[in-house]
């Protein structure tokens, strides 16, 4: 057997050579692969009904919308002397939220129930007679919340050990926890930090209806120490407790709506009291199921000003989008290389009423030329397929004709007329397989752009129902509707950025596989 013997020359195997070394189209046809099972598959594939709200779905996806309004959070008592207590044995425990039209707040057996009503940010506190804690509630949904500063959840005091006598002197320490976590022990900072978060507590009117404060402890400004019994004891500005007598007192520290309290037994040994409340969580975080929710492992695109699922919409769009873009091109590559081998091909008086109309048609832009087509046949998918493919047109004459001219030039042509063969079948069989590779290349580059202006005519609400997932309509309704919600537009938008560029830069690679100039 000869071991150098060449393989017969085979044009597909050279196509899929050149075709395979540009890896950016590879990628590119691969995607449209994907594109085009997801528009042939999508109702299949997507999660929810595109068309309703998804909260009427939950049910029968076994999602509880409790677990994802509510949240409990667990109270628990420290007494002075380090030992703790449930939230059900504290007495007069009490809880509210500064708004509640973002979160309403209520005692629940063990602690705390949080409901979000809307999405927002606001802070709750739970109080017990002289101690308060507080924490954060955030309910995701349309609302910016970012950069929201934390505020002080709790604090901390070092109690006093053993019986204090009268004129015994100390200074009380204090450790302020944040609602991310963090801790401040020196009393310059806590006060600092306090200063700047409830400065404008006392200077505020106060909130009427929903928006009232939620608890009755005075917003206090800084970092403040009280005495609760001064003829025990008494205590300065910055901390120092200075014992005046016997008997069971306490010194209350402070900073806006969160206080504790120190215990001062002197001269005898005293019940430990309620010295602060620890919160199981400094930081709920809610969803807002009713619209407009972000993206998350339930909807991975979120969710639209109708509360309909976008992941679901995304999926059945591509149908749509796909049909306008290959139906329309589809025709407008019928059309135009029909008329552009006739006018290559014939020449003189079809030559020139077909090149005078392709120049009437090439000399609008594409987007107005296609929205004087809905304007003379009205608002509709089919009539946006029909405006595009009159878009189409003239540039598959132009193309085609070209190619024409320097076919019909041809010796095997030549040798066709010679012999008394008819023009159709010339056209058919001799002239047109020679446009097939530039058709082919100008076809999926066509079907892109065809995706875009579909879009944007429906995005100018010229595509009849506005209601329906195609992509082009729901930019535009996130546009009239979602304003300041970042993720309804833009994951149609990336589809169709997605859809455009891939069929664009298969274009670019197979107009590159098909010039018989590229070497491999």
């Amino acid at each position: 057997m000869n071991t150098n013997e060449t393989k017969p020359y085979s044009p597909f195997r050279e196509f899929l050579t050149k075709f395979l070394k540009q890896k950016m189209a590879v990628a590119a046809f691969a995607v449209v692969i994907l594109i085009l099972f997801v528009g042939l598959f999508g109702s299949l594939l997507a999660p929810y009904d595109p068309h309703r709200p998804v909260t009427s779905q939950y049910p029968g996806k076994g999602i509880d919308l409790d677990q994802l309004t509510n949240a409990s959070v667990t109270i628990e008592g420290v007494l002075t002397d380090g030992s703790t207590i449930e939230g059900a044995e504290i007495a007069q425990l009490t809880a509210d939220s500064e708004n509640r039209r973002i979160a309403s707040i209520r005692r629940s057996q063990r602690g705390i129930l949080v409901n979000g009503n809307t999405s927002g940010f606001t802070n709750a506190t739970i109080e017990s007679g002289d101690v308060s804690s507080s924490f954060q509630v955030v309910v995701e949904g349309e609302s910016l919340l970012e950069g929201k500063e934390p505020v002080i959840s709790q604090l901390i005091p070092s109690q006093p050990e053993g019986v204090l006598s009268p004129g015994d002197e100390f200074q009380l320490n204090v450790t302020a926890i944040l609602t991310d976590g963090e801790e401040i022990t020196e009393h310059a900072d806590i006060h600092e930090l306090a200063l700047r978060l409830y400065e404008t507590e006392e200077s505020e009117e106060v909130p009427s209806g929903f928006n009232a404060p939620a608890s009755d402890a005075e917003a206090i400004e800084g970092l403040h120490f009280s005495s609760l019994d001064e003829d025990v004891a008494e205590v300065s500005d910055t901390g120092v407790v200075t014992v005046t007598g016997e008997g069971d007192g306490a010194i209350r520290i402070q900073t806006g709506p969160v206080s504790s309290v120190v215990q001062i037994a002197a001269g005898e040994q005293a019940e430990p009291v309620l010295a602060y409340l620890n919160v199981s969580e400094p930081n709920v975080t809610l969803t807002d199921v009713y619209k407009h929710q972000p993206p998350s492992s339930i909807h991975y695109f979120g969710t639209d000003h109708q509360n309909r699922d976008i992941f679901s919409r995304v999926i059945h769009g591509t149908q749509d989008t796909l049909l306008i873009g290959f139906v329309s091109v589809a025709i407008g590559a019928f059309i135009g290389t029909a008329l552009g081998l006739l006018a290559g091909f014939y020449g003189r008086w079809v030559d020139s009423v077909v090149t005078r109309m392709t120049d009437v048609l090439l000399a609008f832009p594409g987007i107005l030329l296609a929205i004087a087509v809905i304007a003379f046949l009205g608002a509709g998918i089919t009539n946006i397929i029909l405006a595009v493919a009159v878009f189409t047109i003239p540039v598959f004459i132009r193309i085609v004709r070209g190619s024409t001219l320097a076919l019909k030039e041809m010796t095997y042509v030549e040798a066709a007329r010679s012999i008394g063969v008819k023009d159709p079948v010339i056209i058919l069989r001799h002239i047109f397989p020679g446009t097939l590779s530039v058709v082919m290349v100008y076809l999926t580059m066509r079907i892109g752009v065809a995706i875009l202006i579909g879009a944007a005519l429906s995005f100018l609400g010229l595509g009849g129902d506005i209601t329906a997932p195609e992509w082009g309509s729901m930019l535009s309704a996130a546009k009239d509707n979602s304003g300041t919600v970042f993720h309804a537009t833009f994951f149609p938008g990336l589809a169709i950025v997605i859809a455009v560029l891939s069929f664009n830069i298969l274009g670019d690679g197979l107009r590159d596989a098909l010039d018989p100039k590229l070497k491999e």
